[in-house]
This record gives structure tokens, C-alpha cells and sequence, in this order.
């Protein structure tokens, strides 16, 4: 059994099945504007790093025209928020943060949304109230960079020895290490097995059932 006083989730692909409305949204972007069209594989690619700053990178039309980027990032941004409610949480994610919570645990997140869709997103399904604290990509460096997880450790005051980042890629995983804290991978969310463990998380869970088994 592993026991934290602080938790870090990833949002989405770790506590709500985005990934087919994120994949869906890059796509579409790419239909308005009359870009070539990516694959799934490269819209998964960029998911959990900041929209902006990695989009370019599976669409080169993008990059060095800041323009045309801002038109594909509103787009984007326009076609989750029309979708943010149509997405699940995955199974047993009420459970966890119910457990943890009774438990006195301190819940937090770190995502690579922005804040405005993040607030939507937990204002309307109610599970804001389980988190004490949220950090987003729009207000700190993206993953793999730490400091998400440092300002959420700063916020707290509890030592990272004690801090555990729960996510479902690599760049979590990396964040993590970068940050001096223990890592949870989650299979379920936007990358395969294999690219995650190539992370080296401490531990890997397959959802959030195998979850709840490892740290009760």
C-alpha cells in the first residue's frame, strides 16, 4: 500500500476520458482552415504539453505564423469548450477522490488545459470541491517542466518526499522526476504502455480500479 499526504493529477486521459474529443478538436481545426490533415497518432502526440507551444510541431503550417496559429488555437479551444461536458470521467474516479479526500489527503492538479476550460470543466461536473489547489499550462512552463509541481508544493508547505504525481504520459512522468517526486503512470489516457514505462514512472496502474488498490 502506498500512503502520500499530497496528490497530483493530470486531468485529462487520467481523470476524464478526453483524449477522442482532444484528438477531434485538432482535426477539425485542421479541416477549417484547409490544413493538411494530421493522423490520430500525431493529435495524440502533443496531448498533455501546452496547446501552443507543441501544436506546431505536427502542423509546420503553423509554425512562424503566429496569425494563423492563433486562428487554429481559437478554433480549437472553441470546439472542446462546445464538447468540455460530453466527455466522461473514467470509471471509479468519483470513488478515488472520495477516498482520498475522507482520508484527509490533499488533492491537487496539474494539467496541461488552460485554466478557463479547466474551471468550466470542474464547475459544471461539480468535482472542483475535491481540489485544493489547480495548476494549468496557460499560467506556468509546460511539462515536463517542474514547476507545476513546485508551486503546488510551495502552495501546500507539505515536503515533496510526500507528493505524488498521478498521470497518463510521459511528460507527466518526466514533470515529475524533474520535480524530485514519486510518479504514478496510468495506462488508460493518451499514450501506449510502452511509451509511458519508457518514462520510468515508480509505479504503472492499468485504470483507476488497479489505482485505488495501490493506495488503499
Amino acid at each position: 500500500m502506498l500512503d502520500y499526504k499530497l496528490y497530483i493529477f493530470d486531468w485529462d486521459g487520467t481523470l476524464m476520458d478526453t483524449i477522442p474529443t482532444i484528438v477531434a478538436a485538432t482535426k477539425y481545426a485542421c479541416a477549417k482552415l484547409d490544413l493538411p490533415m494530421i493522423s490520430d497518432a500525431d493529435a495524440l502526440s502533443i496531448i498533455g504539453q501546452s496547446f501552443v507551444l507543441v501544436i506546431a510541431d505536427v502542423v509546420p503550417e503553423l509554425r512562424n505564423n503566429p496569425e494563423l496559429l492563433q486562428k487554429f488555437t481559437a478554433i480549437y479551444e472553441t470546439y472542446l469548450n462546445e464538447h468540455c461536458l460530453d466527455n466522461p470521467l473514467f470509471a471509479n474516479a468519483y470513488e478515488i477522490l472520495e477516498q482520498l479526500t475522507a482520508a484527509g489527503k490533499t488533492l491537487t492538479v496539474a494539467t496541461g488545459r488552460n485554466r478557463v476550460m479547466l474551471d468550466d470543466i470542474l464547475r459544471h461536473t461539480g468535482y472542483g470541491k475535491y481540489f485544493l489547489l489547480t495548476k494549468t499550462a496557460c499560467e506556468c512552463q509546460s511539462k515536463p517542466h517542474p514547476q507545476m509541481i513546485e508551486e503546488i508544493i510551495e502552495f501546500t508547505g507539505i515536503d515533496k518526499s510526500q507528493a505524488v504525481m498521478i498521470g497518463d504520459t510521459s511528460h507527466d512522468i518526466h514533470m515529475a522526476h524533474n520535480a524530485g517526486v514519486a510518479s504514478i503512470a496510468i495506462s488508460h489516457g493518451a499514450q501506449t504502455y510502452d511509451e509511458i514505462m519508457a518514462a520510468k514512472p515508480d509505479y504503472v496502474v492499468a485504470d483507476l480500479y488497479q489505482l485505488q488498490q495501490l493506495l488503499s
